[in-house]
């Protein structure tokens, strides 16, 4: 097992996968629930390569992703891991109906209060805003379709080094 080499601390961080490590593609709502949507979506690779090194590290970072229940969704995201993150273990991936609170989801699976240290790297601001209201910390990920009104006032990021950076700001106010 490699030495931990990211997180600085307690950190437990949860990434969403639409808009975050998988690159979404800004279509109606409609062609997002067809079948082969989420096959086809193209790796966010700079974010991906991250994670991946991560886990081999043994480090406490895990995915967290919405999916429809009436369609395919979940069966194609997890179909998408295999072939992104070959050999991720289950036990480090979540997944929540469509339209459940994520944090909620996480306290329920946690048996306790998120605190600051469970962090949501996240594209969509009420996902974060729900993270932070139940005592978690919120980084909004950046990827070119989101993060134009100032919607969300907390940590945004584009790149893997701005994230490692906000980690780092994190541990500090620990």
């Amino acid at each position: 097992m490699q030495k931990k080499m990211i997180l600085k601390s307690d950190m437990r961080v949860y990434f969403d996968m639409d808009g975050t490590i998988a690159k979404w593609r800004d279509v109606p709502v409609e062609e997002s629930r067809k079948p082969g949507y989420y096959t086809d979506l193209e790796p966010e690779t700079e974010l991906l390569d991250f994670l991946g090194a991560a886990l081999k590290a043994d480090e406490n970072m895990n995915i967290l992703s919405s999916y429809y229940t009436d369609t395919r969704a979940l069966l194609e995201k997890k179909k998408w891991l295999d072939k992104y993150l070959p050999g991720i273990s289950s036990s480090h991936c979540l997944f929540v109906p469509y339209g459940e609170n994520k944090a909620e989801f996480v306290e329920t699976m946690l048996h306790r209060k998120l605190g600051k240290m469970d962090i949501l790297v996240d594209d969509h601001t009420p996902n974060l805003k729900r993270w932070e209201t139940a005592g978690g910390t919120g980084v909004k990920w950046l990827n070119g379709i989101n993060g134009k009104n100032g919607r969300f006032e907390g940590i945004r990021v584009g790149s893997v080094k701005e994230l490692k950076a906000a980690f780092d700001e994190i541990a500090d106010r620990k």
